[in-house]
């Protein structure tokens, strides 16, 4: 099961929150949905039709291309283009007696692409509403999976409406490790699908997961 990706991004004091998931490969498409005050404003379909009916498909190169396609919403969002009036021009904000051409090269420097980072979870990961979870997870940098210590590391339930709520913080260790231990909400206040958020942060790099979350079954 390849798991998605949300964020919530703080623009100019609104907050835009950015779903990206795989359709799965009966429908290889990879979609992207930015919300705002809750409304879907922006969708993005990416095909990967060609790459499904290949020999070289790979869950991971889907999870690559998920996230690329996520981190460029993100980077929108905070260049302006879903502003009412639509993405300000390259130097509004800057006032400053350098040249364009420092102005440029400042703005790429602090705009590189972060190293990235990987978060793992365990490989049978069963979660229930309403009871108590504990569960081993580790951070690894992409480009040659050492670990990443001092990772922060946060976890919250992600309902259909309203914010995530949060259900656990820390920092990893020197191996990369975490354990996170927390209780999962019943869910009785959040009708529609429950999941677990994780997220790991290291300087500018981030990256998430989700985890479905399962009720427990009515009694009649």
């Amino acid at each position: 099961m390849i798991t998605g990706f949300n964020t919530d991004v703080d623009y100019d004091g609104r907050i835009f929150h950015v779903q990206t998931e795989d359709k799965g490969r009966d429908n290889p498409i990879i979609e992207s949905l930015v919300y705002s005050r809750g409304e879907i404003i922006a969708a993005r379909n990416t095909s990967y039709a060609e790459f499904n009916a290949s020999d070289e498909y790979s869950e991971d190169e889907v999870m690559d291309r998920m996230e690329r396609q996520h981190q460029v919403l993100i980077r929108e969002i905070l260049n302006g283009k879903f502003e009412s009036d639509g993405p300000r021009p390259f130097g509004h904000n800057i006032i400053s007696n350098r040249s364009l051409d420092e102005v440029v090269l400042r703005f790429l420097v602090e705009n590189r692409n972060p190293d990235p980072i990987q978060l793992e979870l365990p490989d049978e990961l069963d979660l229930l509403a309403g009871t108590k979870s504990k569960i081993r997870l580790r951070v690894i940098l992409q480009e040659d999976g050492s670990p990443a210590e001092g990772a922060q590391v946060r976890l919250s339930l992600a309902t259909e409406l309203g914010d995530p709520h949060p259900l656990f913080a820390a920092s990893t260790d020197a191996e990369g490790y975490v354990d996170a231990m927390f209780t999962l909400p019943d869910g009785k206040d959040h009708p529609g699908d429950l999941a677990l958020m994780c997220e790991a942060r290291v300087g500018d790099s981030v990256t998430e997961l989700r985890q479905p979350i399962s009720r427990l079954a009515e009694t009649v």
